[in-house]
């Protein structure tokens, strides 16, 4: 059995969380930020302290689309850019692993950008960074509901600001193929 540390911090700063995929008692099996994508991996429950949310996030590539669910009910919608041809936003199962705001509001990231476990299934590195996948705002509002990023979700900032508020860091999202 292969063994990693993922320290806490991240790179980042923000303590780092994962999504509990299954309890077996005394073991968490656990989705991973690494790659490759839908990597998971088992901590001591008593390593860690768990928190819950009924929030959770779709992103539905073919119809550009986004929608927030409190359990079973759809409180926010809206639309949504993806990956180019070239650099795909990968379907798949995330959640979110810190929240930055950028110094520069208006700059390409928007006014926010939440980091996503996933990362780009063709970038190995992007922007100095590692190619990690993220939900954010963005300068080119002309651009939401096209195939116009790297692989990242591209939302306007007032979607991205609503969620900056309301959704915690280790809320689930799932990429719809």
């Amino acid at each position: 059995m292969a063994q990693r540390t993922i320290t806490s911090p991240n790179d980042y700063g923000a303590v780092r969380v994962f999504l509990v995929e299954r309890d077996e008692g005394e073991w968490l099996q656990v989705l991973l930020p690494i790659r490759p994508n839908g990597s998971k991996g088992w901590v001591k429950a008593t390593d860690v302290t768990l928190a819950e949310t009924a929030y959770r996030v779709e992103i539905d590539r073919g119809a550009f689309r986004f929608t927030v669910y409190d359990g079973d009910r759809a409180v926010r919608t809206g639309k949504v850019a993806t990956g180019e041809a070239g650099t795909p936003t990968p379907p798949g199962r995330y959640f979110f692993t810190e929240l930055v705001r950028p110094v520069d509001q208006r700059g390409t990231y928007g006014a926010y950008a939440f980091g996503l476990s996933g990362f780009s299934p063709v970038l190995k590195s992007f922007a100095g960074g590692p190619g990690q996948l993220a939900i954010h705002g963005t300068n080119k509002p002309s651009a939401i509901g096209t195939r116009a990023s790297h692989g990242c979700v591209r939302v306007s900032n007032d979607d991205i600001t609503w969620m900056a508020k309301n959704l915690a860091i280790g809320t689930p999202v799932v990429v719809l193929g």
